[in-house]
């Protein structure tokens, strides 16, 4: 029997950035997609060399990363994305009623642009509330753009891109002031339970954010997360 999922999965797509020298952790990270986020209809990867998960789109390494999330992005079939990384690892089931809410919000407001599917520090605006779910992130912030996983609006995210023409992934800052020049506001979760990891668990996409700094994995931030991914994928 054919299990049926909600329809506005259809129009979201999964989009991973990753790079060959990362490639420890794809079984995990690709693997716990399956198990937590069985739903997904679309899913996108894109890195410097072919690899075997979802949909596999190469980009060239000497590119800018403007560059190569432009070709990924001109790809994606749906009007919605979830932007993530290869250590962005799950730890639970990804909530689906709560991420229909953040497409409906995405749906009914046009003036916002994007939802960080997590609640951080980093531009976070406690002071204004959007509504009980979310609050504003401060347009003023050095990390008003982030990579955590963030659901986005793909044309809001391609016009970024467009204008930035950042060189690296790791400008991470340098995309701010080219997301503040387009129309749109940012919006990020409200804290909700215990926090794990410095952050307060997204209660949509619970992710490791991140399972590696500075090539170690954040085992003091993540200890009980990262231990049953280091035991389960048998990973050195």
């Amino acid at each position: 029997m054919l299990t049926k999922y909600p329809t506005f999965l259809n129009n979201i797509s999964l989009v991973t950035y990753t790079h060959s020298k990362c490639v420890d952790l794809h079984e995990a990270y690709f693997d716990r997609i399956k198990i937590f986020f069985p739903e997904l209809q679309h899913n996108y990867v894109t890195s410097n060399q072919q690899i075997d998960y979802g949909t596999c789109l190469v980009y060239n390494d000497t590119d800018s990363h403007s560059t190569q999330m432009l070709n990924i992005l001109e790809v994606i079939p749906t009007d919605y994305l979830i932007y993530s990384q290869e250590d962005y690892i799950l730890f639970d089931t990804v909530n689906v009623d709560e991420l229909e809410k953040a497409i409906q919000v995405l749906n009914n407001d046009p003036k916002i642009g994007f939802i960080r599917l997590i609640h951080s520090g980093l531009g976070a605006d406690p002071s204004k509330s959007y509504d009980n779910n979310y609050n504003y992130i401060d347009k003023s912030s050095e990390y008003y753009y982030s990579t955590q996983i963030s659901l986005w609006r793909k044309a809001t995210m391609q016009q970024m891109f467009e204008a930035s023409k950042v060189k690296s992934i790791f400008n991470e800052p340098s995309n701010s002031p080219f997301l503040r020049q387009l129309d749109i506001d940012g919006l990020y979760e409200k804290k909700r339970g215990d926090g794990v990891g410095g952050h307060y668990n997204s209660y949509t996409y619970p992710y490791i954010a991140t399972a590696k700094v500075k090539g170690k994995w954040n085992i003091q931030e993540y200890p009980k997360e990262i231990e049953k991914v280091i035991l389960h994928y048998n990973i050195n």
